[in-house]
Protein backbone atom coordinates (compact mmCIF):
# COMPACT_ATOMS: atom_id res chain seq x y z
CA UNK A 1 0.00 0.00 0.00
CA UNK A 2 1.13 3.49 -0.77
CA UNK A 3 1.76 6.06 1.79
CA UNK A 4 -0.54 8.86 2.01
CA UNK A 5 1.26 11.91 0.36
CA UNK A 6 2.97 14.05 2.89
CA UNK A 7 1.09 17.15 3.86
CA UNK A 8 2.87 20.29 3.22
CA UNK A 9 2.40 22.46 6.29
CA UNK A 10 -0.05 25.36 6.96
CA UNK A 11 1.36 28.63 5.30
CA UNK A 12 4.29 27.21 3.72
CA UNK A 13 6.32 29.10 0.80
CA UNK A 14 9.33 28.80 -0.70
CA UNK A 15 11.78 31.14 1.29
CA UNK A 16 14.10 32.01 -1.24
CA UNK A 17 10.76 33.20 -3.85
CA UNK A 18 9.21 34.63 -0.58
CA UNK A 19 12.14 37.03 -0.19
CA UNK A 20 12.56 38.03 -3.32
CA UNK A 21 8.90 38.73 -3.62
CA UNK A 22 8.72 40.77 -0.36
CA UNK A 23 12.01 43.12 -2.01
CA UNK A 24 9.89 43.01 -5.05
CA UNK A 25 7.17 44.49 -3.19
CA UNK A 26 9.60 47.25 -1.12
CA UNK A 27 10.72 48.64 -4.60
CA UNK A 28 7.30 48.39 -6.35
CA UNK A 29 6.34 50.75 -3.21
CA UNK A 30 9.55 53.25 -3.64
CA UNK A 31 8.78 53.78 -7.31
CA UNK A 32 5.16 54.59 -6.74
CA UNK A 33 6.18 57.36 -4.03
CA UNK A 34 8.70 58.66 -6.64
CA UNK A 35 6.12 59.14 -9.44
CA UNK A 36 3.39 59.82 -7.64
CA UNK A 37 5.53 63.15 -6.43
CA UNK A 38 6.15 63.99 -9.92
CA UNK A 39 2.62 64.27 -10.98
CA UNK A 40 0.54 67.07 -10.26
CA UNK A 41 -1.48 66.89 -7.23
CA UNK A 42 -5.11 66.63 -9.52
CA UNK A 43 -4.25 63.68 -11.10
CA UNK A 44 -4.06 61.38 -8.12
CA UNK A 45 -1.90 58.95 -7.43
CA UNK A 46 -0.16 57.00 -10.90
CA UNK A 47 -0.26 53.12 -11.45
CA UNK A 48 2.60 51.52 -11.92
CA UNK A 49 4.69 51.39 -15.17
CA UNK A 50 7.61 49.85 -17.21
CA UNK A 51 7.96 46.80 -18.63
CA UNK A 52 6.14 43.26 -17.29
CA UNK A 53 8.78 41.80 -14.97
CA UNK A 54 6.71 38.24 -14.57
CA UNK A 55 7.80 36.02 -10.83
CA UNK A 56 6.45 32.35 -10.50
CA UNK A 57 5.78 30.97 -7.17
CA UNK A 58 4.17 27.69 -6.27
CA UNK A 59 1.84 27.39 -3.82
CA UNK A 60 1.12 23.54 -3.34
CA UNK A 61 -2.63 23.10 -2.44
CA UNK A 62 -3.48 19.62 -1.43
CA UNK A 63 -6.65 18.18 -0.60
CA UNK A 64 -9.49 20.69 0.43
CA UNK A 65 -8.01 23.89 -0.85
CA UNK A 66 -10.56 25.91 0.54
CA UNK A 67 -8.44 26.01 4.35
CA UNK A 68 -5.65 27.46 2.84
CA UNK A 69 -7.90 30.88 1.48
CA UNK A 70 -6.87 32.78 4.74
CA UNK A 71 -2.95 32.42 3.99
CA UNK A 72 -3.30 33.14 -0.21
CA UNK A 73 -5.58 36.23 0.47
CA UNK A 74 -2.21 37.33 3.18
CA UNK A 75 -0.47 36.30 0.65
CA UNK A 76 -2.27 39.04 -1.73
CA UNK A 77 -1.59 41.50 0.80
CA UNK A 78 2.12 41.33 0.01
CA UNK A 79 2.46 41.27 -3.47
CA UNK A 80 4.83 42.16 -6.53
CA UNK A 81 4.15 43.64 -9.71
CA UNK A 82 2.30 41.56 -12.08
CA UNK A 83 2.38 38.52 -10.37
CA UNK A 84 1.83 35.13 -11.88
CA UNK A 85 0.36 32.28 -9.97
CA UNK A 86 1.09 28.38 -10.67
CA UNK A 87 -1.06 26.50 -8.69
CA UNK A 88 -1.79 22.98 -8.64
CA UNK A 89 -4.23 20.73 -6.31
CA UNK A 90 -4.30 17.21 -5.90
CA UNK A 91 -7.62 15.17 -5.82
CA UNK A 92 -8.71 11.72 -3.86
CA UNK A 93 -7.99 10.36 -6.87
CA UNK A 94 -4.78 11.27 -7.47
CA UNK A 95 -4.95 13.30 -10.15
CA UNK A 96 -3.41 16.43 -10.75
CA UNK A 97 -4.68 20.20 -11.81
CA UNK A 98 -2.72 22.71 -12.47
CA UNK A 99 -3.79 26.05 -13.40
CA UNK A 100 -2.31 29.45 -14.46
CA UNK A 101 -3.33 33.10 -14.59
CA UNK A 102 -2.44 36.64 -13.80
CA UNK A 103 -3.62 38.38 -10.94
CA UNK A 104 -4.15 42.17 -10.93
CA UNK A 105 -1.72 44.89 -10.83
CA UNK A 106 -1.51 46.55 -7.28
CA UNK A 107 -0.70 49.37 -5.99
CA UNK A 108 1.87 50.07 -3.52
CA UNK A 109 -0.81 50.42 -0.72
CA UNK A 110 -1.89 46.56 -1.83
CA UNK A 111 -5.66 47.74 -3.34
CA UNK A 112 -5.83 46.24 -6.90
CA UNK A 113 -5.49 48.01 -10.15
CA UNK A 114 -7.80 46.81 -12.50
CA UNK A 115 -6.98 46.38 -16.26
CA UNK A 116 -7.14 43.95 -19.07
CA UNK A 117 -4.73 42.56 -21.35
CA UNK A 118 -4.75 44.77 -24.68
CA UNK A 119 -5.75 41.39 -26.63
CA UNK A 120 -8.62 41.46 -24.60
CA UNK A 121 -9.77 44.65 -25.81
CA UNK A 122 -9.29 44.02 -29.74
CA UNK A 123 -11.04 40.55 -28.71
CA UNK A 124 -14.29 42.90 -27.25
CA UNK A 125 -13.99 45.14 -29.98
CA UNK A 126 -14.35 42.31 -32.82
CA UNK A 127 -17.23 41.03 -31.01
CA UNK A 128 -18.57 43.83 -30.67
CA UNK A 129 -18.18 44.84 -34.46
CA UNK A 130 -18.54 41.70 -35.83
CA UNK A 131 -21.73 39.84 -33.82
CA UNK A 132 -24.21 42.51 -34.63
CA UNK A 133 -23.13 41.91 -38.63
CA UNK A 134 -24.09 38.62 -38.40
CA UNK A 135 -27.60 38.86 -37.79
CA UNK A 136 -27.64 41.13 -41.07
CA UNK A 137 -27.02 37.90 -42.68
CA UNK A 138 -28.52 34.45 -43.45
CA UNK A 139 -25.27 32.84 -41.40
CA UNK A 140 -27.38 32.59 -37.95
CA UNK A 141 -30.55 31.72 -39.68
CA UNK A 142 -31.90 34.99 -37.84
CA UNK A 143 -32.74 38.50 -40.14
CA UNK A 144 -32.36 41.64 -38.36
CA UNK A 145 -31.59 45.50 -38.60
CA UNK A 146 -28.01 46.35 -39.40
CA UNK A 147 -26.65 48.91 -36.98
CA UNK A 148 -24.19 49.94 -38.83
CA UNK A 149 -25.48 53.08 -40.65
CA UNK A 150 -29.64 54.01 -41.45
CA UNK A 151 -31.91 51.15 -40.85
CA UNK A 152 -32.46 51.11 -44.56
CA UNK A 153 -31.97 48.23 -47.05
CA UNK A 154 -33.79 46.35 -49.83
CA UNK A 155 -37.01 44.91 -48.81
CA UNK A 156 -36.97 41.14 -47.78
CA UNK A 157 -38.99 38.25 -49.59
CA UNK A 158 -42.04 37.71 -47.56
CA UNK A 159 -45.05 35.99 -48.44
CA UNK A 160 -46.70 39.50 -46.77
CA UNK A 161 -44.99 41.45 -50.05
CA UNK A 162 -46.32 41.63 -53.38
CA UNK A 163 -45.60 43.41 -56.55
CA UNK A 164 -47.98 45.38 -58.55
CA UNK A 165 -48.82 46.09 -62.39
CA UNK A 166 -46.52 48.88 -62.04
CA UNK A 167 -43.61 46.72 -60.33
CA UNK A 168 -43.79 48.65 -57.00
CA UNK A 169 -43.84 46.53 -54.08
CA UNK A 170 -46.82 46.41 -51.80
CA UNK A 171 -48.31 44.40 -48.34
CA UNK A 172 -50.88 41.61 -50.02
CA UNK A 173 -54.18 42.18 -48.99
CA UNK A 174 -56.33 39.21 -46.58
CA UNK A 175 -58.02 36.91 -48.86
CA UNK A 176 -61.89 37.37 -49.23
CA UNK A 177 -64.36 36.41 -46.40
CA UNK A 178 -66.39 33.52 -48.09
CA UNK A 179 -68.52 33.68 -44.80
CA UNK A 180 -70.71 36.56 -45.15
CA UNK A 181 -74.86 36.82 -45.10
CA UNK A 182 -75.78 38.02 -48.49
CA UNK A 183 -73.83 38.99 -51.86
CA UNK A 184 -75.60 41.08 -54.77
CA UNK A 185 -74.92 43.59 -57.87
CA UNK A 186 -71.21 42.44 -58.41
CA UNK A 187 -69.84 41.87 -61.15
CA UNK A 188 -69.09 38.33 -62.75
CA UNK A 189 -67.48 36.72 -65.54
CA UNK A 190 -67.14 33.08 -66.71
CA UNK A 191 -64.05 31.87 -67.80
CA UNK A 192 -62.49 28.31 -68.79
CA UNK A 193 -64.82 26.81 -66.37
CA UNK A 194 -64.50 29.15 -63.88
CA UNK A 195 -66.76 31.90 -62.35
CA UNK A 196 -65.11 35.07 -61.47
CA UNK A 197 -66.80 37.44 -58.70
CA UNK A 198 -66.07 40.86 -58.04
CA UNK A 199 -67.01 43.84 -55.57
CA UNK A 200 -70.66 44.49 -55.69
CA UNK A 201 -72.50 44.27 -51.68
CA UNK A 202 -71.77 41.88 -49.32
CA UNK A 203 -73.96 41.91 -45.71
CA UNK A 204 -71.89 40.39 -42.33
CA UNK A 205 -74.95 40.54 -40.17
CA UNK A 206 -78.92 40.34 -40.72
CA UNK A 207 -80.66 44.20 -41.26
CA UNK A 208 -76.60 45.38 -42.04
CA UNK A 209 -77.27 48.57 -44.33
CA UNK A 210 -73.83 50.58 -44.19
CA UNK A 211 -70.82 49.77 -45.56
CA UNK A 212 -71.58 47.24 -47.27
CA UNK A 213 -69.53 47.77 -51.02
CA UNK A 214 -66.24 46.03 -51.16
CA UNK A 215 -63.62 44.77 -53.60
CA UNK A 216 -63.95 41.16 -52.60
CA UNK A 217 -62.52 38.62 -55.10
CA UNK A 218 -64.01 34.98 -55.33
CA UNK A 219 -64.30 31.90 -57.46
CA UNK A 220 -66.23 28.60 -58.07
CA UNK A 221 -65.17 26.04 -60.05
CA UNK A 222 -68.01 24.78 -62.43
CA UNK A 223 -65.50 21.90 -63.20
CA UNK A 224 -66.55 19.98 -59.91
CA UNK A 225 -69.67 18.84 -58.00
CA UNK A 226 -71.30 20.98 -55.38
CA UNK A 227 -74.52 21.16 -53.73
CA UNK A 228 -76.76 24.29 -54.42
CA UNK A 229 -76.74 25.15 -50.50
CA UNK A 230 -73.00 24.99 -50.30
CA UNK A 231 -70.94 26.36 -53.49
CA UNK A 232 -67.25 25.90 -53.22
CA UNK A 233 -66.34 29.42 -53.27
CA UNK A 234 -62.57 30.45 -52.58
CA UNK A 235 -61.35 33.95 -51.30
CA UNK A 236 -58.83 35.31 -53.56
CA UNK A 237 -56.60 37.83 -52.40
CA UNK A 238 -58.63 41.16 -52.14
CA UNK A 239 -56.76 43.83 -54.77
CA UNK A 240 -55.31 47.31 -53.39
CA UNK A 241 -56.02 49.10 -56.18
CA UNK A 242 -59.17 48.25 -57.88
CA UNK A 243 -62.16 50.32 -56.15
CA UNK A 244 -65.17 48.67 -54.37
CA UNK A 245 -67.94 49.51 -56.75
CA UNK A 246 -71.15 47.89 -57.90
CA UNK A 247 -73.00 47.52 -60.71
CA UNK A 248 -70.06 47.81 -63.69
CA UNK A 249 -69.26 44.96 -65.66
CA UNK A 250 -66.33 42.84 -65.82
CA UNK A 251 -65.39 41.91 -69.16
CA UNK A 252 -62.80 38.69 -70.18
CA UNK A 253 -60.86 37.00 -72.87
CA UNK A 254 -59.88 33.80 -72.00
CA UNK A 255 -56.46 35.24 -70.17
CA UNK A 256 -57.37 38.45 -68.55
CA UNK A 257 -60.62 39.64 -66.82
CA UNK A 258 -61.14 43.78 -67.28
CA UNK A 259 -63.15 46.28 -64.81
CA UNK A 260 -65.24 48.85 -66.02
CA UNK A 261 -67.59 51.10 -64.72
CA UNK A 262 -69.93 50.90 -61.31
CA UNK A 263 -70.96 53.34 -58.40
CA UNK A 264 -69.01 53.46 -55.53
CA UNK A 265 -70.43 53.57 -51.84
CA UNK A 266 -73.57 56.16 -50.72
CA UNK A 267 -73.57 54.89 -47.52
CA UNK A 268 -71.43 56.20 -45.91
CA UNK A 269 -70.85 58.25 -49.06
CA UNK A 270 -67.09 57.54 -51.19
CA UNK A 271 -65.88 60.24 -53.72
CA UNK A 272 -65.00 58.29 -57.04
CA UNK A 273 -61.25 57.63 -58.64
CA UNK A 274 -60.24 59.18 -61.86
CA UNK A 275 -61.68 56.08 -64.07
CA UNK A 276 -58.68 53.86 -64.66
CA UNK A 277 -59.70 50.18 -66.30
CA UNK A 278 -57.89 47.45 -64.23
CA UNK A 279 -57.01 43.89 -65.68
CA UNK A 280 -56.47 40.82 -64.03
CA UNK A 281 -54.31 38.51 -65.72
CA UNK A 282 -55.33 34.87 -64.94
CA UNK A 283 -52.42 32.94 -65.21
CA UNK A 284 -50.42 35.12 -63.39
CA UNK A 285 -52.62 36.18 -60.81
CA UNK A 286 -52.09 40.12 -60.81
CA UNK A 287 -54.04 42.77 -61.21
CA UNK A 288 -52.69 45.94 -63.40
CA UNK A 289 -53.88 49.59 -63.46
CA UNK A 290 -54.09 51.02 -66.99
CA UNK A 291 -55.29 54.82 -66.53
CA UNK A 292 -55.82 57.53 -68.00
CA UNK A 293 -57.48 55.73 -71.32
CA UNK A 294 -59.05 58.01 -73.98
CA UNK A 295 -61.02 57.08 -77.14
CA UNK A 296 -59.95 56.88 -80.12
CA UNK A 297 -62.65 57.88 -83.33
CA UNK A 298 -64.43 55.78 -85.54
CA UNK A 299 -67.82 54.66 -87.20
CA UNK A 300 -70.74 56.44 -86.04
CA UNK A 301 -68.47 57.54 -82.95
CA UNK A 302 -67.45 60.57 -81.23
CA UNK A 303 -64.30 62.42 -82.21
CA UNK A 304 -61.34 60.72 -80.30
CA UNK A 305 -59.07 61.70 -77.69
CA UNK A 306 -61.79 61.85 -75.25
CA UNK A 307 -61.60 60.93 -72.15
CA UNK A 308 -63.32 57.63 -70.66
CA UNK A 309 -65.70 57.81 -68.27
CA UNK A 310 -67.07 55.52 -65.52
CA UNK A 311 -70.93 55.00 -65.83
CA UNK A 312 -73.11 52.62 -63.71
CA UNK A 313 -76.02 50.58 -63.74
CA UNK A 314 -75.60 50.03 -67.78
CA UNK A 315 -75.43 46.53 -69.80
CA UNK A 316 -72.20 44.96 -70.46
CA UNK A 317 -71.22 41.73 -72.27
CA UNK A 318 -68.12 40.24 -73.66
CA UNK A 319 -67.13 38.69 -77.01
CA UNK A 320 -64.07 37.07 -76.75
CA UNK A 321 -64.23 35.71 -80.06
CA UNK A 322 -64.35 38.90 -81.68
CA UNK A 323 -61.83 40.43 -79.13
CA UNK A 324 -64.40 42.94 -77.91
CA UNK A 325 -66.22 44.11 -74.61
CA UNK A 326 -69.32 46.36 -74.78
CA UNK A 327 -71.26 48.54 -72.32
CA UNK A 328 -74.27 50.46 -73.24
CA UNK A 329 -76.58 53.35 -71.68
CA UNK A 330 -76.26 53.63 -67.96
CA UNK A 331 -75.97 56.90 -66.14
CA UNK A 332 -73.05 59.45 -64.77
CA UNK A 333 -73.83 60.74 -61.33
CA UNK A 334 -71.64 61.75 -58.08
CA UNK A 335 -70.82 58.21 -57.62
CA UNK A 336 -69.52 57.53 -60.81
CA UNK A 337 -67.82 60.93 -61.63
CA UNK A 338 -65.21 62.81 -59.98
CA UNK A 339 -66.40 66.47 -59.56
CA UNK A 340 -69.83 66.03 -60.00
CA UNK A 341 -72.17 68.53 -58.10
CA UNK A 342 -74.77 67.18 -55.48
CA UNK A 343 -77.14 69.51 -56.91
CA UNK A 344 -76.72 67.99 -60.93
CA UNK A 345 -79.19 65.27 -61.42
CA UNK A 346 -78.18 62.04 -62.83
CA UNK A 347 -77.67 62.00 -66.47
CA UNK A 348 -79.18 58.74 -67.94
CA UNK A 349 -77.29 57.77 -71.42
CA UNK A 350 -77.86 55.70 -74.81
CA UNK A 351 -74.11 55.68 -75.89
CA UNK A 352 -72.60 52.29 -76.65
CA UNK A 353 -69.26 51.97 -75.03
CA UNK A 354 -66.67 49.81 -77.00
CA UNK A 355 -63.35 48.53 -75.90
CA UNK A 356 -61.15 46.01 -78.50
CA UNK A 357 -58.98 43.92 -76.26
CA UNK A 358 -55.36 43.97 -76.47
CA UNK A 359 -53.95 42.28 -79.37
CA UNK A 360 -57.20 42.26 -81.50
CA UNK A 361 -58.08 44.15 -84.79
CA UNK A 362 -61.37 46.43 -85.06
CA UNK A 363 -61.70 48.02 -89.07
CA UNK A 364 -64.24 49.98 -87.43
CA UNK A 365 -61.90 52.03 -85.62
CA UNK A 366 -59.53 54.18 -87.25
CA UNK A 367 -56.53 53.86 -85.56
CA UNK A 368 -56.84 50.34 -85.81
CA UNK A 369 -57.36 50.28 -90.36
CA UNK A 370 -55.34 48.11 -92.54
CA UNK A 371 -55.62 45.20 -89.97
CA UNK A 372 -53.31 46.79 -86.93
CA UNK A 373 -53.97 45.26 -83.56
CA UNK A 374 -54.87 46.94 -80.44
CA UNK A 375 -51.60 47.67 -77.72
CA UNK A 376 -51.31 46.64 -74.47
CA UNK A 377 -53.85 49.44 -73.29
CA UNK A 378 -56.65 47.70 -75.91
CA UNK A 379 -58.27 50.51 -78.11
CA UNK A 380 -61.87 52.53 -76.82
CA UNK A 381 -64.65 53.78 -79.24
CA UNK A 382 -67.67 55.70 -77.79
CA UNK A 383 -70.53 55.02 -80.32
CA UNK A 384 -73.67 57.47 -80.28
CA UNK A 385 -74.55 57.71 -83.69
CA UNK A 386 -75.74 55.00 -84.93
CA UNK A 387 -78.65 54.82 -86.89
CA UNK A 388 -81.62 55.64 -84.50
CA UNK A 389 -79.39 55.98 -81.78
CA UNK A 390 -79.45 59.81 -82.00
CA UNK A 391 -83.28 60.44 -82.11
CA UNK A 392 -85.91 60.88 -79.68
CA UNK A 393 -86.90 57.52 -81.02
CA UNK A 394 -84.16 55.87 -79.29
CA UNK A 395 -84.46 56.92 -74.92
CA UNK A 396 -82.09 57.19 -72.53
CA UNK A 397 -81.94 53.85 -70.28
CA UNK A 398 -79.88 52.02 -67.56
CA UNK A 399 -80.35 48.72 -65.49
CA UNK A 400 -81.06 47.20 -69.20
CA UNK A 401 -79.14 43.78 -70.45
CA UNK A 402 -77.33 43.14 -73.52
CA UNK A 403 -77.41 39.85 -75.61
CA UNK A 404 -74.94 39.06 -78.59
CA UNK A 405 -76.58 37.01 -81.33
CA UNK A 406 -74.18 35.35 -83.24
CA UNK A 407 -74.67 34.85 -87.54
CA UNK A 408 -76.28 37.49 -87.66
CA UNK A 409 -75.15 39.91 -90.48
CA UNK A 410 -71.41 39.48 -90.53
CA UNK A 411 -69.85 39.59 -87.12
CA UNK A 412 -73.35 38.98 -85.43
CA UNK A 413 -75.79 41.83 -83.41
CA UNK A 414 -76.28 43.35 -79.92
CA UNK A 415 -79.49 42.98 -78.72
CA UNK A 416 -80.65 45.36 -75.94
CA UNK A 417 -83.72 44.65 -73.81
CA UNK A 418 -85.09 46.71 -70.96
CA UNK A 419 -84.13 49.27 -68.63
CA UNK A 420 -85.49 52.43 -68.14
CA UNK A 421 -84.86 55.61 -65.58
CA UNK A 422 -86.30 56.72 -62.17
CA UNK A 423 -89.08 58.72 -64.00
CA UNK A 424 -90.25 55.87 -66.94
CA UNK A 425 -89.63 52.29 -68.52
CA UNK A 426 -88.77 51.47 -71.55
CA UNK A 427 -91.24 49.51 -73.88
CA UNK A 428 -90.19 46.17 -74.35
CA UNK A 429 -91.04 45.75 -77.58
CA UNK A 430 -89.87 46.61 -80.09
CA UNK A 431 -86.08 45.90 -79.03
CA UNK A 432 -82.85 47.49 -79.62
CA UNK A 433 -80.34 45.75 -82.10
CA UNK A 434 -76.87 47.22 -83.13
CA UNK A 435 -74.82 45.43 -86.00
CA UNK A 436 -71.16 44.55 -84.72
Amino acid sequence: MNDPPMEAPRGYFDDALNDEMMAQSQRAQDLSSSTASKLPSACGPAPLQGPRKSKFMEVNVDGDSSEYAEDLAAFLHHPSPNTRFNTRSRSSTCSTTQTESDSDSVNASGTPIFSLHPRLYSLALLILIAFPLLFDTGWLGIPGTSVIGASAGVIRNSDAIEEDGAGRLRQKRADTDTDVCNRWAGQSALVNGTIYLYGGHSTQEPGQKENTWTNDFLTVDLSKDWEISAPTVQGLPKPSGPPAVANGYLWHTYDSLYLYGGIVSDSPPALPDPYSLWEYQIKAGKWVEHSNPKTSAGNNSEPGNQPVMQAGEGAGISIPELGRGYYFAGHYDRFTTPGWSIDTNRTYLKALLEFTFPGHSNDAVQDLAGGKTAGSDGVWRNVTKGGIQDTARFPDRADGSLVYVPGYGEQGMLLSIGGGTEFSFVSFNPKTGFDA
